[in-house]
């Protein structure tokens, strides 16, 4: 294992960046918080650092709380959905009302496997007045589901490759990748509700 892998596992630092960068995820979509849990769960096969318990509660305790951020700005910006005048505006807005009303546990909890899905899904939850309690806990699970995932795919990359990390990290984001292709198609297939 190079040195500088085991230097930045080992920072006290790294659970910081991990919580940060989770949470940052769902106001910027463009944060890279899969690639950077699954690079730290690379890290923890060789070095044993960081511990995974701590990097999976790290991941889920900031991709929660940007969630819940996102969710809550929608929630104070729903004076904006009742200026909605144009058409197609509100036919746009009863769609996303009708989809989380019957399936939105299903797209709480998948979309943040989808490219920009998961600040998408938040907002647009809390402008519909999609109920607080519900969407706390299908995130709680979601994100739990997902820093495990995470996780995990790093460090069975980074256990297959222990003396060639980067090639761990390829593998294990190879990996992830497939995941996120998975649950896309779930998520497509289970939110089949007519499009206005």
């Amino acid at each position: 294992m190079p040195h500088y892998v085991d230097a930045v596992a080992a920072s006290p630092w790294v659970l910081a960046v991990v919580f940060v960068v989770a949470g940052m995820d769902a106001l910027l979509p463009f944060m890279p918080s899969e690639s950077t849990v699954v690079a730290c769960g690379v890290a923890a096969a060789s070095t044993g650092r960081p511990h995974l318990a701590l990097l999976v509660t790290a991941a889920a305790a900031g991709a929660y709380c940007g969630d819940a951020i996102s969710f809550r700005i929608g929630r104070r910006s729903t004076s904006i959905s009742e200026r909605l005048t144009h058409r197609r505006a509100q036919a746009v807005h009863g769609w996303v009302q009708r989809l989380l009303s019957s399936r939105g546990g299903v797209v709480v909890m998948f979309a943040r496997y989808v490219p920009g899905g998961r600040s998408t899904t938040a907002l647009a939850a809390g402008l519909v007045g999609y109920p607080s309690a519900r969407f706390h806990w299908y995130t709680a699970a979601g994100v739990l589901l997902w820093s495990i995932q995470a996780a995990l795919i790093g460090y069975l990359g980074g256990a297959l490759f222990a003396e060639h990390p980067i090639l761990g990290f390829l593998l294990a984001s190879g990996m992830a990748l497939a995941v996120t292709g998975l649950a896309v198609l779930v998520q497509s297939t289970a939110s089949r509700v007519p499009a206005p």
